[in-house]
């Protein structure tokens, strides 16, 4: 097996849900860092084989993992090593893309509607600028952090006049992927954000009948940019089909083990490959809820949002962290909910339930409740602030749509 950056891209986060990866994708940095060419350019895989032609999506792969390993398990000394290593990868990037529009690179790789490089890769780059400027912070570094964050809009920039058609949040071919790409990634003008995600719903629901066209790339942002806007129950379809294509496709042509390609495949792509294991991320974050923040060091702050989509009436969910179990679990019958929360010592999380009309804890108003901090929540439903502690909700959910 090669140790290809684009699939550790898209899986890190399922992967650090399901397991302890700490020791393993510190390793992994350091051999991006073992692998670089002489002149600092991070190759696609780690160790190095000799393959050179997946570019940004693959080699982003090392700022990433430093990312990764900081907000899940606090690692500030990966970032420390290894800064460097991404800081010269990144500046030979920028020489070689000074007009901020990346043409060439694999991007959503098997996806089955294609997609051209240029509107692909060119937020890949923009997100490696994002990720630059994140680690430069965290080590102090505020004037590259500046430097990498104003290059990011530059790019953005670029990206929106070269790609989207204005006032429509159509881009490019208007493809799932590309517009998955333009909202996960925020590359869109503000305005157009809702657009484009109509755009998006209308092609999956009625273009595509439930089903997604998306590769690695694509149908990991997807699932996460449809369940953030509010479209749970589109995922909850694309998640469920059991025809082609699909992971219940899969599963009903004999698989035991994630595909490489949509279709089976004989002798060609692998049948034992972790790139579309992103649902497994989906289910952590919108099913069982739980979520670090984009922000957390050590997973101190994490974010509780379980859905409670159609066709499923109970879901225990648990991950282990540097700070002890965080446990969410809930059992639905008719429009109540049960849900038991467990938040670790030295972190807080952020309980949010658009579905739910009102909410009891342990008996009690969740007002009076101990540890408990009621917070806006600009688009209806309940958003509280829990401190460490067990917490056991009784729910009652608005009616779906």
């Amino acid at each position: 097996r090669f140790g290809y950056g684009g699939d550790l891209v898209t899986t890190s986060d399922a992967f650090m849900l399901n397991y302890n990866m700490a020791g393993f994708y510190a390793k992994a940095a350091r051999d991006w860092h073992d692998s670089a060419l002489p002149d600092g350019m991070l190759t696609d895989t780690a160790p190095s084989v000799g393959i050179q032609y997946c570019g940004v999506g693959w080699a982003m792969a090392h700022p990433h993992l430093q990312t990764q390993l900081y907000r899940y398990y606090g690692d500030r000394r990966i970032i420390e090593d290894q800064y460097a290593t991404s800081t010269r990868w990144f500046e030979l990037v920028r020489e070689r893309n000074r007009q901020h529009i990346v043409s060439k690179g694999l991007h959503d790789h098997e996806a089955l509607q294609k997609e051209k490089a240029p509107p692909m890769v060119t937020p890949l780059y923009c997100e490696s600028a994002r990720i630059l400027s994140r680690l430069a912070r965290i080590l102090g570094k505020d004037e590259e952090a500046e430097e990498f964050s104003q290059l990011a809009e530059k790019i953005k920039a670029a990206y929106i006049e070269q790609f989207v058609e204005p006032g429509t949040g159509v881009v490019a071919s208007g493809s799932q992927g590309v517009h998955a790409f333009a909202l996960h990634l925020d590359m869109l003008p503000d305005d157009d954000r809702p657009k484009a995600l109509a755009h998006l719903v209308q092609d999956i629901s009625e273009k595509n009948k439930g089903h997604l066209t998306t590769g690695i790339f694509g149908t990991r942002y997807m699932l996460d940019t449809l369940s953030r806007n509010g479209e749970i129950e589109t995922v909850n379809t694309l998640a469920s089909q059991r025809d082609f294509p699909g992971w219940g496709y899969m599963l009903e042509n004999g698989a035991t083990t994630l595909w490489e390609h949509w279709k089976f495949s004989d002798n060609t792509y692998s049948h034992n490959h972790p790139m579309f294991g992103s649902i497994s991320q989906w289910f952590y974050n919108w099913l069982g809820g739980i979520e670090p923040d984009a922000d957390a060091v050590g997973f101190d702050r994490f974010t509780l949002h379980p859905r409670f989509v159609e066709g499923l009436d109970w879901v225990q969910c648990s991950h282990r962290t540097v700070r002890g179990r965080i446990v969410c679990n809930w059992k639905r019958e008719g429009d109540i909910v049960e849900l038991e929360l467990r938040v670790p010592v030295n972190s807080s999380a952020t309980l949010h339930l658009p579905q739910v009309a009102s909410a009891t804890e342990n008996g009690r108003p969740v007002a009076e409740a101990e540890g408990v901090q009621q917070l806006g929540a600009p688009h209806g439903g309940i958003r509280l602030r829990l401190q460490s502690g067990s917490y056991a909700f009784n729910l009652a959910l608005r009616l779906f749509k």
